[in-house]
Formats: C-alpha cells, sequence, structure tokens
C-alpha cells in the first residue's frame, strides 16, 4: 500500500523537465551573465541525444518497412501524404490571420553588409539524394538518410528470406531506443543548464525589440499545437482531444526546452505505440506504422518550419509594409517548397521575393535564440498528429466523427477570435511604436574617446590671398591641422542633436590630429568651392565621404580608397514600387532626379533612362525637405540614403538587388601636394591594418552600438547589488534631445 502510494506522489518526467526549466530560468534572470558557461553543459547533453538519432532512424526505418507488403507501403504514403497536404493547407491559413494583430509602426535601420551578399546555398541534391550514403551521414543531411533507408526498406518487400537481416536490426532499435532511455534521465540537468544560459545571456533590448513578432509567433504555435492538430485527428480517430494533446506531453516540453525536434523523435515514435495500446487497439503492424511514418515526415516541412512566414509578415509590418492575402499565397506555396531545404536560404529568398530590406534576416536569427523552442513544440505536435492519424488510416481505425467535427468547427472561430483579438489589445497596449531611429542617428557621437577641445571652426574666405601648400612637418610646426567638410554630409560629417560635429570621417580627422599632436581646424566647404579653396591653400585635407571621379581627380589628388560605397535612389515610400526594374523606371514617365556633386554613374544613367533628368544640388537636406515637390528622387551612396531614411522614415531606398554598383570614397588634397598626399595613404594605410577604420565603419554606417549595450541586467548585480556591475569597457554614452540647426 505505501509503496503504490509513494509511486503515485513521484513526479513525472515531465513535470520534473517542466521545473527544470522554470528553475533554469530563475537562475538566468538571477547570475546573468555569470552562468553562460552552462551552456557547455545544455551543448553536452545535445550531443548525448543525438548520438543513437541518425543509427536509430536507419534501423527503425529498414526493418519496419521490411515487414510490409507493396500495397502497404502504397497505402501509407497516400493516406500520410493526404494528411500532410491538410495540414500545410490549414497551417497556411491560419499564419495570415496573425498579422491583424500588429500594432501600427513606423520603421528604419542602418545600413547592413547583409544587401551585399547573397545567402549560401544548400545543395538540394546533396541534401535529398544520397549519392554516397556515408557523405549524407557523415553531414546529418536526414532527407538523404531516410530516401536510402526507404529505398532499401522497400526492395527488402520482395526478399524472401530477410528475416536473418530484420531480426538483428530490430534488436539493435531496442538496444539504441535503451541507450535514449538512459540519457532522458538526464533531461533535468540539460533543460536546466541550457535554460539558465539562455536566460542569463539573452540581450532584453532585443527582445523587447521583437515582441511582436514572440507574441504573434506563440500565439500561433498555441492554436495550432493544442487546438487545430489535435481537433483535426480526434475528428476521424477513436482518440480523445485530451489523449491526443496529453499523451506526448514529456516529448513535446523536452522539444521545447531544448529547442531541438530532432532529440525526440524516438520518444514520439514510442507515445504514438502507447496512445494505440491506451485503446487496447494497438498491434505489432500500428507499431510498425509508427516507426515507419515518425522518421519519413521528418524530412518534410512541418508547420514548425512554416512558421517561418510569420517572420516575413511581421517583417512587412516592421518595414512599414503590408502583404495582402493575394500576395500571400503564392508567397507562402513558394516558401512550403523552399522549406523542403534551410530556412537559412527560405528567409532570405522570401524577404528578397517581397521585395524586403535583407537585413532583416539578421533578426531573424536573433530572434531564432527564442522562437526556436516554439517551432520545434509545434513540429514535434505536427509530426506526432501525422503519426497518430496515418496509424489510425492505415490500420482501418480512421472513421470521420460527425458531432466531433461540428463542435470543433463551431468553437474554432471562437477560439480564433477570442486568441486574436485578445493579443491585439495586449500589444497595442505594451508595444510601444513611437518612432525613435531619427533621434538614434541624431544623437550617435564619437565611436571612441578622443582628446576634448581638439576641434575650432571656422570659414572659408573667398576673397583671401593663395596660401602655401602644407606638407606634415608644415602642419606640425603650424600646430594646426586645417579640414575642409561638408556639414550635411551624414553619416560622414553632419551635426548632432547637441550641436557637436561628428561621423565618420570627423572621427577619422580627430585621431589624425590627435596623432600628430596638433589642433584640429574645422572648415565647411560646398560642392562649388572646396576644391578650389583647397587648391588654394585654405585647408590641407578635403573629407566628408567624397567620391573620387574621373573629372575630380584632374582638379585634386585624392588618397587611396578609405571605403567603398554602394550607389542608390531615395523615393518617397509610397512610390519605391515605381523604381523596382529599369522597365518601371522608363515606363514611369518622366523623372527628376536630384545628386549633390558628380556622381560617376550620372552619364549612364542618362544614357539607359532618357526619360531621366538629373540635376546637382547644394545638399541631401534640400532634397528631404522639399518634400517630393520638385524631384522625384535622390541619388546617393547606400550608406548615406539609409542613415537619411531614418531621419526622414517616409523614405526609402531603392537598389539592384542582383547588381549594386560601388564607388570608392576618398580624401582630397591640393593638385600639388603630394608630400602630404604620401603621407594620408601610409597613415590610412596603418589605420585600415589596426581595425580602426572597420571600427568606425561598424559604428557610423553599420550602427552597431549606436545605442550603446548596457550589461546584461541580473539580480545579482542590479538588485542586490553582491557584484560590481561596472563595465569591463565603459562605452561612450549617446545622448541627446533635438536636432541641431548648426548645419543649416
Amino acid at each position: 500500500m505505501s509503496e503504490t502510494q509513494n509511486n503515485n506522489k513521484k513526479m513525472s518526467m515531465s513535470t520534473v523537465v517542466l521545473l527544470s526549466f522554470a528553475i533554469g530560468i530563475v537562475f538566468g534572470l538571477f547570475f546573468g551573465e555569470m552562468i553562460a558557461w552552462m551552456a557547455i553543459i545544455g551543448d553536452a547533453f545535445i550531443k548525448l541525444l543525438q548520438m543513437t538519432i541518425i543509427p536509430y532512424i536507419i534501423v527503425s526505418l529498414i526493418s519496419s518497412l521490411g515487414k510490409l507488403s507493396y500495397h502497404q507501403a502504397r497505402s501509407l504514403g497516400i493516406n500520410v501524404g493526404k494528411l500532410m497536404l491538410i495540414i500545410w493547407g490549414l497551417g497556411i491559413l491560419t499564419i495570415y490571420t496573425i498579422k491583424w494583430t500588429f500594432p501600427e509602426w513606423q520603421a528604419g535601420d542602418f545600413f547592413s553588409l547583409a544587401v551585399l551578399s547573397d545567402p549560401e546555398e544548400v545543395d538540394l541534391l546533396d541534401l535529398y539524394i544520397p549519392a554516397n550514403p556515408f557523405f549524407s551521414l557523415s553531414n546529418s543531411y536526414i532527407p538523404a538518410i531516410v530516401l536510402f533507408c526507404v529505398a532499401t526498406g522497400i526492395a527488402l518487400i520482395s526478399i524472401d528470406n530477410k528475416e536473418p537481416l530484420l531480426a538483428p536490426l530490430q534488436l539493435l532499435g531496442e538496444a539504441f531506443n535503451k541507450v535514449t532511455q538512459y540519457i532522458v534521465k538526464l533531461m533535468p540537468l540539460g533543460i536546466f543548464a541550457m535554460t539558465a544560459a539562455t536566460a542569463g545571456t539573452m540581450d532584453l533590448e532585443e527582445f523587447q525589440k521583437l515582441q511582436v513578432y514572440f507574441v504573434a509567433h506563440v500565439i500561433l504555435t498555441l492554436i495550432l499545437t493544442y487546438w487545430i492538430l489535435p481537433a483535426l485527428v480526434a475528428s476521424f480517430t477513436p482518440f480523445s482531444y485530451r489523449d491526443i494533446s496529453g499523451i506526448a506531453k514529456d516529448a513535446m516540453i523536452t522539444a521545447f526546452a531544448a529547442g531541438n525536434i530532432f532529440i525526440v523523435l524516438p520518444l514520439l515514435i514510442e507515445r504514438t505505440k502507447e496512445l494505440f495500446h491506451k485503446y487496447n487497439i494497438g498491434d505489432e503492424s500500428t507499431d510498425d506504422y509508427a516507426n515507419i511514418i515518425i522518421p519519413v515526415v521528418f524530412s518534410f516541412p512541418n508547420l514548425g518550419k512554416l512558421l517561418t512566414i510569420v517572420f516575413v509578415l511581421f517583417a512587412a509590418w516592421f518595414a512599414g509594409g503590408d502583404i495582402d492575402f493575394i500576395t500571400y499565397i503564392p508567397m507562402a506555396i513558394n516558401g512550403l517548397i523552399s522549406l523542403f531545404g534551410s530556412v537559412y536560404l527560405t528567409v532570405p529568398m522570401l524577404l528578397d521575393s517581397m521585395e524586403l530590406p535583407s537585413d532583416l534576416f539578421q533578426l531573424y536569427m536573433v530572434s531564432s535564440l527564442f522562437t526556436s523552442r516554439f517551432t520545434s513544440l509545434l513540429a514535434a505536435m505536427n509530426i506526432f498528429i501525422l503519426a497518430v492519424g496515418g496509424t489510425a488510416m492505415l490500420a482501418g481505425l480512421a472513421k470521420l466523427s460527425v458531432k466531433r467535427l461540428v463542435i470543433y468547427s463551431a468553437l474554432t472561430p471562437v477560439v480564433f477570435a477570442g486568441l486574436l483579438f485578445g493579443s491585439g489589445i495586449l500589444l497595442k497596449s505594451f508595444i510601444n511604436t513611437e518612432y525613435v531611429m531619427d533621434d538614434v542617428v541624431k544623437q550617435m557621437k564619437q565611436a571612441e574617446e578622443l582628446p576634448e577641445d581638439i576641434a575650432a571652426k571656422t570659414e572659408i574666405d573667398d576673397l583671401a590671398e593663395p596660401q602655401p601648400l602644407r606638407g606634415i612637418e608644415d602642419i606640425k610646426r603650424s600646430g594646426e591641422l586645417r579640414v575642409g567638410y561638408n556639414p550635411k554630409q551624414m553619416p560622414f560629417s553632419f551635426y548632432n542633436s547637441q550641436g557637436q560635429l561628428v561621423g565618420f570621417d570627423i572621427e577619422m580627422m580627430e585621431k589624425l590630429a590627435s596623432e600628430l599632436e596638433v589642433t584640429l581646424v574645422l572648415i565647411p566647404y560646398n560642392d562649388i568651392n572646396a576644391i578650389r579653396a583647397m587648391n588654394r591653400g585654405q585647408f590641407d585635407i578635403a573629407v566628408s565621404g567624397l567620391q573620387m571621379t574621373t573629372n575630380r581627380i584632374g582638379r585634386a589628388n585624392y588618397t587611396n580608397k578609405v571605403l567603398t560605397l554602394h550607389y542608390s535612389v531615395v523615393v518617397k515610400d509610397h512610390r519605391a514600387d515605381e523604381f523596382d526594374t529599369p522597365d518601371k523606371v522608363r515606363k514611369a514617365g518622366k523623372l527628376r532626379l536630384a545628386a549633390v556633386g558628380e556622381y560617376s554613374i550620372i552619364p549612364m544613367l542618362e544614357t539607359q533612362y532618357p526619360n531621366v533628368s538629373i540635376e546637382i544640388i547644394d545638399s541631401d537636406r534640400q532634397f528631404f525637405r522639399d518634400n517630393g515637390k520638385t524631384w522625384d528622387g535622390l541619388i546617393i551612396s547606400l550608406e548615406a540614403g539609409k542613415t537619411w531614411t531614418m531621419i526622414y522614415p517616409n523614405y526609402t531606398t531603392v537598389y539592384n538587388h542582383d547588381n549594386i554598383k560601388s564607388f570608392p570614397a576618398a580624401y582630397a588634397v591640393a593638385l600639388e601636394n603630394l608630400p602630404l598626399l604620401t603621407f594620408l595613404n601610409s597613415w590610412l594605410a596603418i589605420q585600415d591594418s589596426s581595425g580602426y577604420v572597420e571600427k568606425l565603419y561598424s559604428y557610423w554606417i553599420l550602427g552597431e552600438n549606436a545605442v550603446p549595450k548596457k550589461p546584461r541586467w541580473s539580480i545579482i548585480k542590479d538588485v542586490l547589488h553582491w557584484v560590481d556591475d561596472k563595465p569591463k569597457d565603459e562605452e561612450v554614452s549617446s545622448d541627446g534631445d533635438a536636432v541641431s540647426n548648426k548645419e543649416e
């Protein structure tokens, strides 16, 4: 009697795992980054679980298929295939509904190198065709491994004396299953370690930035996992909704906590068998069906992977756009097909097909740390439902229950409406959709600390007498380095909200003046007087994202390339479609484009697009303040264009995704000042090799740490103050208020 009571009081594995998950979160929040090392324990646990998965799939598939007849194998493909198509269709339709929960949002982001590179392609032939099975095994190409096993198992169907092979395979399968059961006993420790490390290191600001996507992903996961899928199978099988949704809870919790579906395949097989035996309708044939179906359907896209499409809907919202239903359906089908490969190929492809910024893929990578757990939860339920439903159909146990179908059909709209409406209200109430990227740009300061009070400002005197050109020794003797700059050339030289002159080139010149131990004298210029003033000796160096052109190099000396910039056109958001393709531009009628300076691409544009006229203007800001009255677009570097469109979020950058043309940006000196040119080239080589140029590029162009990252919050540091909360590397703060009017 007492032994029975003890057994009843013993917690189930799923309860222990769930507790481990919760305790891991608490530990992560308490200790923060101090327990990042625990990720090693979690990784070790995952590798142990993966140890027997592929061998288990091989022996399970070959032995189970080998027992079937051709008729049974054909029936399996047809029945499971039909159920899979129904689930895909329901998933695609369900996913689209989540867009109505998104609150209003204004987009904006820095330039990203992602626009310049194509995603790494996956060789689908290698992924799905095992030309060399050992290569597929060593690279864990599961679809190819499954195809090899299916082909071998089907071949065994026609062989008479196959028992000497099947019997050892079955024994091996049981052995692998035993090993998995032993490793599963370590699951509480592994789950605790993984969860603690994740909760302790995840950037809370990144989490907040993506909370709309997270909520959408979670809501859809819950709807599909605990309503749509169980209700679907409960409508035509003998099993109750409660049993279907609950019997595999340990596998679901494990998939969720580990963020990995692969490791729970053996558990899903066992729970499928257990469900049939619980209703006393399980036998050897239903066990074999479970052994076959789960490894096979694992190779096909599941609803967990299909939730990738949610990110595309979110990305459209995040970028300030929308995807209508007519556009959504072909996009979703295209995404489904591409998911036979990798999500890391699918997401950039879908973003590009929807003409969304490809740099949003970085947000997907950040968010996957969180969403992968829910993706795995839904994927596990999807595979389990296919196994249960497919096995029931193959065993002749499937029969549509009209009563259950009517009940679930009536309740589904209520469940949907309640969750979607509640989610929408929740998001609108706690999501701050105030646009802040313009303030981020306006408040940017130096990327690193430099000596204070080294900059003085003066003006060009057009009436002044020419002065002798100065070499580096002359500059040192005078104690001044005179630099000409364009005060309206973001992100190279501009005034921030505190009235400070900042930018990539300004900081480079401050670095040069600091190393020369001279005062930096900054002299504003415009395109009309810059080269003349420099050649007359009024300043030594001209900066501000200067483009080298054939015409310009005949009037001034340019240093070696400092940066490679890329062409784009800035247009109003609602006019972006007019500039999508060369044909659309030619058919758009007469277009007036503005440009600051003599871009080398202008003659080519005028030749290729006879309907386009290009006018030179004084500054980029002149275009934006015109508000589309005079010019249809602005020719500008993509890097600078991205920065301007954060200040003016109703504009966007358009460019040729397949062939982004580039140009070199450099510094200029007077035509006859060769000694200073030689010095600058050598100095720039030093800054490039030391990583200084890359550091400033990351800050001013890519926006890395534009909002300085703070040490990860934790209870032990920020609440109890038991440890020092001073960051190891003090970052430069960036705060301020409104835009300065000094550039006017």
